[in-house]
């Protein structure tokens, strides 16, 4: 084969086995477009008779439960075609119809009415057409609205001697509801494709419907003993008159016309159901009046009808492979495969029913019910092959004429349907299963891989404290001492503290200080005196020009007491006890420690509405929030501050800042910033300066604290060594926490979090060395937990993750270990991708996430998942990549235990327990040549 068709073909292997799987679909879609494109190619030289003839006309209609209006409209449109004669033969007990076609006859000295107390359609049209006068009988339904013209190009085929009956083209008048539009597309199908074919083809046609046919009377006459007392398989049969005298005629030679230029029109049946019932009468119909042709050998002279008959008893089996191969695509999770197919019915469809949409263009709106109730026709037509035997004009008859039902007679035939149905259902499921095992070569043993757990977080999994430590400095205590309880350098902890310190001899009882158990030197600023005598004042200004406090004076302690004393009301207030309202930005400077205790302020109010905000930061400082309630406030609404979109308050820690949060509330602060602007504005922020990595030491202690509805619950960026312990992080517009660029050293532990916008929690861009640890993760609009952008060395241990879109994703980083959580209910369970190389799965349960437990794709090589549960997933494992070891798992009670795919090449299956999976144990579908590696362990499906 030429390169260049091979270079096109190459994209395509890897869906080898979907292709092969499509086959016998699309030996049967051949056969069934070349069927279509047949009718069309013939149907194409189809032209109604034309010419004058004249013969007189008797319409004749059996009425019966009809609705008056109805029937009235009827009885005007067939007199305007000025018949000889209209005769109705109306049941007894139906006085208002009656009553109307009196009052018709009192105007029309042509008509006549015969009242009779015998049930059943055949009986009445039997009656109406001995009572005729005309060459020519008209059957009509009584409901059946006739165009001008109808009896004028009907009687034009009468010309040929050997025509005996022509049939009319028939539309819903006027449909509204969605059985009506979905039964005049139907009607449109017959009389564009199958009409025409056979017009053209045959002398016979398949029905010349009950709604309106014209038939030769002297032919009709010898007819009506087999037409009113036909049994089958020694049962009378009551409907399906139309399709009897059809065949009875075409059986004695005679030749069968349609005309489409006779157009009538029926109300058609307004609900669903009633369609159903109706379309199952029909196909009831079709089937006997089509096996009674076939074998009594007749059909057999008029080889094009013979071959539709055939065609027509093969489709309804052959219309319910395309769902049943969509529904199995579905299920063993093969989307691009039902994405096809699902694309073609519209498509397909589209074509088929394109001479209806030019007549109904806003039809195309139904389209999707069509196809679905397409489907459900085919099954009925299956359902009604087994109820051959079941008499009754069900959706008109009195329900005193219907036959009693019996609980368990259609039994039989709905467990025969079912049965059609699994066996085509099955066959098909064996056929895929058979295709998609290639690409597995079984191995005895395989080499023994390095599943020593990585060096991540702080130490590996015992690790509990993280690299900095926040200490409450107590009486009488010293830097030396502090030191000593650490097994520090004292030197290290003046460095960390160091704007806080002018004299390190004189240290405070409940000061918080730095300690820097793992970065000694981080932040050092060398030009601070530590042995000052004359220590700084705190100083408080006010600079006009941006509406700022702004507090300096290096290791000095200030409250919120202070700050008013100095500034007034106008910057802030004390509106009640403990409750402070402040109505302008509030900057700590350097070295200075603001405490907001519970003991002089419980609600700190910042003023935030639609023409100003006013933050609270601190540069270089100490912020303590202990106990206190912290949120934005808009006094002209006396509420939050609820918009975000036009900006709103926020608390910021920048450089090498320490702001610490214990039993307190944070909501309603942040916003997202314009491009140009430093990203701390988010809600709760710790945050250094773009590209200042290793020059600052920020961090900060978080616990036991509610973060909500923020823009971010919490943002960290650049920090280390903080810890987020026992909060709660919920309803916030994006994330529920977010430690991005850099930030290393973090434990997060007992931590709720939850109901949030986007992720629950996201490590994006060299976050390493982190902790993630026994947290409750759950209902997150995108994933509970995402490590993201060379976010490695990472520790994820014993956290609880469900009802997230995903469980936990990592993306495009690698060297982390996932280890003993639980990660259940959601609809995607753990996602790894984008060159994440060398992860560790192990110990985890991975249980009920809707799509799949494991998903290796795009890059994530080297990952290793051993000693993990996978159960109730929809596929356990989903692999499209390369050299990943998958061992010693127990993969239990999903639909697909292992699916391998694409380019999934060099894969270890080493000792794992499959067994009860629904659909597969292990399903591989990969490119032509990639070979993965299986130990037979223990698989039982």
């Amino acid at each position: 084969m030429p390169p260049e068709i091979n270079a096109l073909l190459k994209p395509l292997e890897q869906y080898s086995d979907l292709i092969y799987f499509y086959f016998p679909l699309g030996i049967v879609g051949l056969w069934r477009w070349s069927v279509w494109i047949l009718k069309k190619v013939v149907g194409v030289s189809y032209r109604a008779k034309k010419g004058f003839h004249w013969e007189s006309v008797s319409v004749v209609t059996p009425v019966y439960n009809e609705n008056p209006e109805v029937f009235q409209k009827a009885l005007k449109s067939w007199e305007d075609n000025n018949p000889q004669e209209i005769i109705a033969i109306i049941d007894s007990s139906d006085a208002k119809c009656i009553e109307v076609f009196k009052e018709f006859a009192l105007k029309s000295s042509s008509s006549k009415l015969i009242i009779t107390d015998e049930p059943g359609k055949r009986p009445a049209l039997a009656l109406g057409i001995k009572e005729a006068k005309s060459e020519i009988v008209a059957l009509v339904d009584s409901d059946t609205i006739w165009n001008l013209g109808v009896k004028r190009h009907a009687l034009s085929p009468f010309s040929n001697p050997k025509v005996a009956g022509v049939g009319t083209r028939q539309n819903v008048d006027n449909p509204k509801t969605l059985a009506q539009k979905i039964f005049d597309i139907q009607l449109d199908q017959r009389y564009f494709d199958e009409m025409p074919f056979l017009s053209v083809s045959s002398d016979v046609l398949t029905c010349l419907s009950g709604r309106t046919a014209f038939y030769r009377r002297k032919v009709l006459l010898p007819l009506l003993d087999d037409l009113v007392n036909e049994t089958f398989w020694g049962k009378k049969v009551i409907s399906g008159e139309d399709k009897r005298l059809t065949y009875l005629i075409g059986e004695r030679g005679f030749k069968l016309v349609f005309q489409s230029n006779a157009r009538v029109y029926t109300p058609g049946v307004e609900g669903l159901r009633t369609l159903i019932k109706q379309r199952l009468r029909w196909s009831r119909n079709s089937w006997r009046a089509d096996l009674r042709a076939l074998f009594s050998g007749w059909a057999f002279k008029h080889p094009a009808f013979a071959f539709f008959l055939i065609d027509r008893a093969v489709q309804p089996f052959t219309v319910l492979l395309s769902p049943i191969y969509f529904t199995i695509l579905l299920i063993s999770r093969s989307f691009e495969g039902a994405l096809v197919i699902l694309v073609w019915w519209y498509f397909s469809r589209l074509i088929k029913i394109s001479p209806h949409l030019l007549r109904r263009p806003r039809d195309i709106l139904i389209l999707p019910f069509y196809i679905i109730f397409n489907f459900a026709f085919g099954l009925l037509r299956i359902y009604a092959l087994f109820t051959l035997n079941t008499q009754g004009w069900i959706t008109r008859w009195d329900i005193k004429r219907l036959p009693k039902f019996a609980f368990f007679k259609p039994a039989p035939a709905l467990v025969a349907t079912t049965m059609t149905l699994l066996l085509l259902f099955s066959t098909l499921a064996v056929y895929k299963q058979s295709l998609f095992v290639s690409g597995l070569i079984g191995l005895e043993e395989l080499s023994e891989p390095d599943i020593n757990l990585p060096a991540v977080g702080f130490g590996g999994t015992e690790a509990s404290s993280p690299p900095m430590a926040v200490y409450t400095v107590l009486p009488d205590e010293s830097l030396s001492s502090i030191a000593g309880r650490f097994n520090i350098p004292e030197e290290n902890i003046i460095k960390a503290n160091i704007a806080s310190l002018p004299n390190k001899s004189l240290i405070r009882s409940g000061q918080r200080l730095k300690v820097p158990i793992l970065y000694p030197d981080v932040g050092i600023k060398s030009n601070y005196h530590t042995d000052m005598k004359n220590l700084p004042k705190s100083k408080i200004t006010i600079d006009t020009k941006s509406d700022t406090i702004v507090v300096s004076g290096r290791g000095t302690h200030i409250t919120l007491a202070d700050i008013a004393f100095s500034t007034g009301d106008n910057y802030l207030i004390q509106e009640a006890p403990k409750i402070w309202y402040l109505k302008a930005n509030l900057l700590i400077q350097n070295g200075v420690n603001l405490n907001l205790d519970k003991g002089e302020v419980e609600w700190l109010k910042l003023e935030s509405n639609s023409n100003k905000f006013v933050w609270l930061k601190t540069h270089n400082g100490v912020i303590n929030i202990d106990g206190v309630k912290v949120t934005s406030w808009d006094e002209t609404k006396a509420d939050f501050d609820m918009d975000y979109s036009d900006g709103r308050s926020f608390v910021a820690a920048k450089y090498s800042s320490m702001l610490n949060i214990y039993n307190s509330e944070l909501s309603y602060l942040g916003y997202k910033p314009p491009p140009v602007k430093e990203a701390s504005t988010f809600g709760v922020s710790w945050k250094i300066p773009r590209g200042s990595f290793n020059k600052y030491l920020l961090t900060g202690e978080v616990k036991n604290s509610k973060f909500h509805h923020n823009y971010f619950g919490a943002y960290v960026y650049g920090a280390r060594g903080m810890v987020f312990e026992g909060n709660e992080l919920f309803e916030n517009v994006k994330y529920g926490l977010d430690p991005h660029d850099d930030s290393s050293g973090l434990l997060v532990v007992d931590n709720k979090i939850h109901h949030n916008g986007s992720h629950g929690i996201i490590l994006s861009k060299r976050c390493i060395n982190n902790v993630i640890r026994d947290n409750l993760i759950y209902n997150n609009l995108k994933a509970g937990i995402m490590l993201h952008e060379s976010s490695g060395q990472n520790l994820v241990e014993g956290n609880e993750i469900y009802g997230n879109f995903e469980g936990l994703v990592v993306y495009n980083s690698g060297q982390n270990l996932v280890y003993d959580n639980l990660i259940t209910g959601n609809t995607n369970g753990v996602r790894i991708n984008m060159a994440s190389l060398g992860n560790t799965i192990t110990g985890n349960r991975i249980e009920n996430n809707q799509n799949f437990g494991l998903y290796l794709y795009s890059g994530a090589g080297g990952t290793k998942v051993y000693q993990n549960n996978f159960s109730k997933n929809g596929v356990a494992l989903y692999i499209k990549t390369k050299d990943n070891y998958i061992g010693r798992n127990t993969i239990s009670a999903n639909r697909t235990g292992i699916y391998l795919k694409g380019e999934a090449s060099n894969n270890q299956l080493d000792e794992n327990i499959i067994f009860e999976n629904s659909f597969y144990a292990i399903l591989s579908k990969t490119a032509k040549g990639n070979k993965n590696f299986l130990t037979y362990g223990k698989v039982f499906r």
